[in-house]
């Protein structure tokens, strides 16, 4: 495993050198003032992050718990984990490509919110469903959540920012970092003190409070 991913990055760093074009950076205007540009006293992209925040901290906390709540409560086995993992990567990709070719008529508003719809009907799911079937069924779910905003939030941010990709490019990626240590913090408290079946119906929580935040976004 460790091999093959040290293989795509060689062949990544090919790929930039040889092939991807250089681009000249674009200079900010002298006559406009950086008040004008400051995207944060938004309050879309304030709720935006927020609600992206929140995403990745359900995202994490599964994947942190996940293995450990399958074997050591469920009882089911180890190998499972990685079946799971690999069929929702694996469904990620088409649902990625499938969100690129929807956003321009169905906007990202729409795609967003269905794809945090679909993350709190995989959280609940994993509530109530756990067998091997249905814990696999249930991906699907997990790849449209993950497939989409994981393309289609950074899109969001930048046109809400507009003439500020970088900044906004980097507020997804700071909300994703967020979101990570959140997660862990979470999800380590919750097994310590309540066993590793509450952090489902917490994650549930937070992806419910996510598409109310999401849904006050507004659609550019």
């Amino acid at each position: 495993m460790f091999l093959i991913a040290a293989g795509i990055f060689i062949i990544s760093l090919a790929i930039i050198t040889f092939a991807l074009p250089s681009v000249e950076r674009v200079e900010q205007p002298t006559d406009v003032a950086l008040t004008q540009v400051s995207g944060w006293k938004d309050k879309n992209v304030r709720l935006l992050f927020i609600a992206s925040m929140l995403m990745w901290t359900c995202n994490t906390m599964y994947i942190i718990d996940m293995p450990l709540w399958i074997s050591q409560d469920l009882g089911l086995p180890d190998t499972l984990a990685g079946v799971l993992m690999g069929t929702a990567a694996g469904l990620e990709i088409p649902a990625m490509l499938l969100a690129g070719y929807c956003v321009k008529r169905f906007g990202k508003r729409r795609l967003m919110v269905l794809a945090v719809a679909a993350g709190v009907l995989f959280y609940l799911g994993l509530i109530l469903f756990h067998s091997h079937e249905a814990l696999l069924g249930l991906q699907i779910f997990n790849a449209i959540f993950i497939g989409i905003i994981a393309g289609i939030g950074m899109l969001w941010f930048q046109d809400l920012m507009p003439g500020r990709a970088g900044s906004a490019t980097t507020l997804f990626t700071n909300s994703i970092s967020t979101g990570v240590i959140l997660a862990g913090v979470i999800q380590g408290a919750l097994v310590e003190s309540f066993g590793h079946f509450a952090v489902y119906w917490v994650i549930a929580g937070i992806s419910l409070l996510t598409l109310v935040l999401t849904s006050r976004v507004k659609d550019v």
